[in-house]
């Protein structure tokens, strides 16, 4: 996150690795060499967002509103097909919101179809929180969060933290925001074992956000 700014790339793709994860959805990165499996759709200066995965990865095409905001793939883990997807709330004069309601339209086909629903995952910088409509009218972040759940999507830090975990450490804002979200089908939920925001110090460097890691039993 905030991989673009980051003169710390090497450290960043270093402390990824030493994690070993088996699908990893990041936004505003760019690619490493040490990446074989992976869709990564550029928005700016090689910036953009990604899938990056252990297994061999399709990408599933579509047409899309705003494509540098959405990376979709298949990968099979024990043989078993799952859906991936890297979603970033992609700001366009001052508002995520916008961009955000438009991709969840573009990914609408896939939602609805159960069998790829169930075992969806689907997370990044969503530049979204409940907390921007008490700043503007209306309640477009609410209604998107309502369009998860309504999709069939669950929440995967919520199943283990009822309140909201600050994911983000803004400059410019001492408010702690939470930016960054997993959701999973009701299969994949249902087998999500832990879900934690890392809040450590010594990524301060690498990244303004603090990253979601969440395990499956599958």
């Amino acid at each position: 996150m905030d991989y673009w700014k980051s003169a710390k790339k090497e450290e960043g793709w270093n402390y990824l690795q030493s994690i070993g994860p088996d699908i990893m959805l990041l936004n505003e990165c760019s690619l490493h060499s040490s990446q074989k499996n992976f869709i990564h759709h550029v928005s700016r200066s090689k910036w953009g967002c990604g899938i990056f995965t252990k297994e061999k990865l399709t990408e599933i095409k579509f047409d899309k509103s705003h494509n540098d905001a959405i990376a979709c793939g298949e990968l099979k883990i024990h043989n078993q097909p799952i859906t991936a997807i890297s979603l970033y709330g992609k700001m366009i004069d001052g508002y995520s919101i916008t961009t955000l309601h438009r991709s969840l339209s573009d990914l609408t086909h896939l939602f609805v179809q159960k069998d790829i629903r169930d075992w969806l995952l689907i997370g990044g910088d969503f530049n979204a929180d409940l907390q921007f409509d008490k700043q503007q009218p209306g309640k477009s972040h609410e209604l998107f969060f309502e369009r998860l759940k309504d999709f069939g999507l669950h929440d995967c830090l919520k199943k283990f933290h009822k309140e909201r975990i600050q994911t983000l450490r803004h400059k410019e804002s001492s408010f702690a925001w939470q930016n960054d979200y997993l959701f999973a089908g009701k299969e994949l939920y249902d087998k999500c074992t832990s879900c934690e925001v890392i809040d450590d110090k010594n990524l301060y460097d690498i990244s303004d956000h603090n990253p979601i890691i969440a395990e499956f039993s599958i």
